[in-house]
């Protein structure tokens, strides 16, 4: 059992990593790829890695919202080319730095969903945005592509829109040169692109959306999806299963590693396989990816 995208450095999380990795190892847990999203928390993704070589692997990247959270949300509204550019030169130098002790590049990709939420900012702010998110992208894939290491991918879409995960799927074909490898993380997108993502050679990670009565697009995915190109996570400390969702007794509700378990039961009962054959050959879909 493997989860191949969390957040050990959020909170609640990072309050007792050992007792979060006791957990997950009790449940048959081998392997955690612990992801960061902007250049903060690279230093305490490393740190919290480090305590567990064997279990933990690291994933450094630049989550795509981080330059709008970077930028208009704290009031830079001048010059945001050049300092999301600066941004991105700063994670680089880290990430060449620590390249020695990284798994994986990630969170990485493109998010359109986010400007949603954000009604102060302008179409040309936006676009502008969009088009950094677009760089920092490229340039990942180009690390990736330098260090031979997997991408983690974030691709966020609109309900009903296409544009993110067809942007996505663009930049990978241009920039990946037939070689760029990696998952698609808590893919959600419109189920007529899995054949795209599985042409690129790309894996698809699955997490407790599955087990929501919301989730019935991502189960329908989980069905075109092969077991060889599978893999599980939880996203934490998102996106906790539904069995802790609903129960009131739990104040503190949130993903973590051990939920892979439940969450890979539900997926072997779509699939109509034993929890067993999923088990060890998403896990040897993790080896192979990331070790």
């Amino acid at each position: 059992m493997h989860d191949s995208h969390i957040h050990l450095n959020l909170e609640p999380l990072n309050r007792n990593i050992t007792e979060i990795v006791d957990s997950f190892l009790s449940k048959g847990g081998k392997h955690i790829l612990t992801q960061s999203t902007d250049n903060v928390d690279i230093q305490e993704t490393l740190d919290i890695a480090a305590k567990y070589p064997d279990i933990i692997d690291v994933a450094l990247g630049l989550h795509p919202t981080i330059f709008e959270e970077t930028t208009i949300l704290k009031g830079r509204h001048k010059n945001i080319y050049e300092f999301c550019n600066r941004y991105i030169d700063e994670f680089e130098n880290q990430f060449v730095k620590n390249v020695k002790k990284i798994k994986a590049i990630g969170e990485t990709g493109l998010d359109y969903y986010q400007f949603t939420f954000n009604q102060s900012i302008t179409r040309q702010e936006q676009e502008e945005l969009q088009e950094i998110e677009k760089l920092s992208f490229r340039r990942q894939i180009a690390l990736a592509l330098k260090y031979d290491l997997p991408l983690s991918i974030h691709a966020r879409d609109l309900q009903g829109r296409k544009d993110t995960v067809r942007d996505v799927l663009r930049i990978l074909a241009e920039e990946g040169k037939g070689k760029a490898r990696g998952s698609f993380h808590s893919y959600t997108g419109d189920i007529s692109f899995i054949e795209d993502i599985l042409a690129l050679g790309f894996y698809v990670g699955f997490n407790a959306i599955i087990t929501y009565p919301s989730g019935e697009n991502v189960r329908e995915i989980l069905k075109q999806v092969p077991l060889d190109r599978m893999l599980f996570e939880t996203d934490g400390p998102l996106l906790p299963p539904q069995s802790v969702r609903k129960n009131k007794k739990i104040k503190e509700k949130f993903g973590q590693p051990a939920d892979v378990r439940e969450i890979m039961e539900v997926a072997a009962e779509i699939q109509g396989i034993s929890m067993e054959k999923l088990e060890a050959v998403t896990d040897e879909n993790y080896t192979t990816l990331f070790h």
